[in-house]
């Protein structure tokens, strides 16, 4: 089986590490994948799979209709092999499913995320969303991938696209590369991911000094790039218990992750994020490292099984539960929770059950 996969996204960032995950996860299975993004050409070589680059208009709003107009130019100009079947972005797909179509290449779309730009952006992506979906609901036999059960709701509620036709993919995680390691003496806090405003990061700084306040001895290790990189730098020079660092490489990230005890999800009670799966949870848990975060579905696992080293709550609990939580910590309970942790990702959050229902989708779309 050949895999055409068209995304937007770059894989130079954290929001690339499911893309990766499964497109290795496909060509572990014995299948090739050819991943088509606005990266550089040739900046894949030492990947797994082939790529081919596209540029990228720099006018926001623009991308998606510069990079779908080349995608297909390319469509057009490929012979393609038999047994080949497309995965593609919800923000592509409008733009080059007729092409697709015209090559007699079947295709499922994937939705890692509703429109999330702030503003305007926002308006213009939820009708393409939204028209993408449909796409899906119309094809014969199309299906679509969202990331948790509220995804999927939201999905059918507001385009009608049939359950049948809508599958859940969460995230998983790389558990040799996200590891329990040896915790640091000092209680550390991280957050990793994109640093924007509205993800609840200004919340975190402003945590970490309460429970300083409070007599606790804490760190809080910030990792990313966003609109709140500026100031939070600020704050990590004036404050010597918050270090804020840009992007670092995964490797980097899962050794810090390793060594720390508390995973932060300030994200708030929103649309976007109550439907969301965010990696970096998996990530958490996998490192051995204790939740907490805002109390919503996109930050709870799924299933009944009794997680005490997760702790969620209201959003204007935030501050004074976190610090009340913290002070309920002590070596002994922190060790064993973070084992617990461990045991849960070993086995809840492999990658192995998500590549494989993608796997058996794409091989549905050949038959």
């Amino acid at each position: 089986m050949n895999v055409l996969w068209f995304t937007g996204r770059r894989f130079d960032n954290f929001c690339s590490t499911t893309q990766s995950a499964l497109a290795n996860g496909i060509i572990e299975q014995g299948h090739h994948v050819h991943i088509l993004n606005p990266d550089e050409q040739g900046s894949h070589s030492e990947k797994k799979w082939q790529h081919t680059g596209f540029s990228l208009s720099s006018i926001p709003g623009l991308q998606s209709r510069k990079l779908s107009k080349e995608m297909k130019k390319w469509i057009q100009k490929k012979d393609l092999e038999e047994e080949t079947v497309a995965i593609v972005d919800w923000r592509l797909l409008i733009h080059i499913h007729g092409e697709l179509e015209k090559k007699k290449i079947p295709w499922v779309l994937m939705d890692r995320s509703p429109p999330a730009d702030p503003g305007i952006l926002s308006l213009l992506q939820w009708p393409v969303w939204k028209k993408s979906w449909k796409r899906v609901d119309k094809s014969n036999s199309a299906v679509g991938f969202t990331v948790s059960e509220s995804h999927k709701k939201l999905v059918n509620t507001k385009t009608n696209t049939l359950s049948k036709k809508i599958q859940i993919l969460p995230a998983g995680v790389d558990l040799e590369l996200f590891c329990l390691g040896a915790k640091d003496d000092i209680l550390t806090m991280v957050y990793h991911g994109r640093l924007d405003k509205h993800r609840g990061i200004l919340a975190l700084p402003m945590l970490a000094t309460k429970v300083i306040q409070s007599g606790l001895k804490i760190k809080l290790h910030l990792i990313g790039e966003g609109d709140c990189y500026s100031q939070l730098e600020e704050l990590g020079q004036i404050h010597d218990y918050i270090e804020v660092q840009s992007n670092l490489e995964q490797k980097k990230v899962a050794e810090i992750l390793s060594k720390s005890h508390i995973g932060l999800l300030p994200m708030p009670d929103t649309k976007l994020w109550s439907i969301a799966s965010p990696l970096k949870r998996s990530e958490y848990a996998a490192s051995g490292m204790l939740i907490f975060g805002i109390n919503h579905t996109g930050h709870r696992f799924s299933g009944n099984q009794s997680m005490d080293w997760i702790k969620l709550v209201e959003q204007y609990d935030f501050h004074d539960d976190g610090i009340k939580w913290m002070k309920s910590l002590d070596s002994t309970n922190l060790a064993k929770m973070a084992k617990s942790a461990r045991l849960f990702a070993e086995q809840n959050l492999s990658w192995n059950q998500p590549v494989e229902t993608l796997v058996e989708a794409l091989k549905s779309q050949l038959n």
